[in-house]
């Protein structure tokens, strides 16, 4: 909180606060008493905290899931979330976001660890308000005669047990 006064700009206010993961700034200029400023700061607070929330929906790192490779050496590679989506929304809101996942149902190894595979969007009422890019949690090799042979090699050891 910053306040201050002066003949030609009156009274004046900077107040900030955080409720339930959403933080707000409340500017004052030109209130005509001490008093007036700090109930307008507290009158917008309120108001922001009323009728507004923040809604994360993507976090870095986190697995989004798991997409199938074709001839690599394990089946499966882990999408992730490259970086954090949030954003401020209108309470009640939230439930018209539409999350659209751009993002091929398989991939072809070799795939690299912090490969591009894809983006999610977030969209509300037709209007998209974030993306965020999907990644490869791991490499994946692709598959080679050697690589064939040994795991047909350890089958056929599984078999003769």
């Amino acid at each position: 909180m910053k306040t201050g006064s002066t003949a030609l700009a009156l009274y004046n206010l900077s107040a900030s606060a955080t409720r339930d993961n959403l933080s707000l700034i409340a500017v004052i200029m030109k209130a005509p008493t001490p008093k007036v400023r700090f109930s307008e700061a507290e009158k917008l607070l309120d108001y922001g905290f009323s009728n507004y929330n923040y809604k994360g929906f993507a976090n870095n790192g986190d697995v989004l899931k798991s997409l199938y490779v074709q001839k690599g050496v394990t089946s499966n590679v882990n999408v992730l979330y490259q970086s954090h989506f949030g954003t401020l929304l209108k309470k009640g809101e939230a439930q018209n976001i539409e999350e659209i996942i751009n993002m091929p149902d398989t991939i072809c190894a070799p795939i690299y660890k912090g490969q591009y595979l894809g983006e999610v969007s977030y969209v509300l009422n037709g209007e998209t308000i974030g993306k965020v890019d999907l990644i490869a949690e791991n490499d994946v090799k692709k598959v080679g005669i050697y690589t064939f042979m040994e795991k047909l090699f350890w089958c056929w050891l599984r078999v003769l047990r």
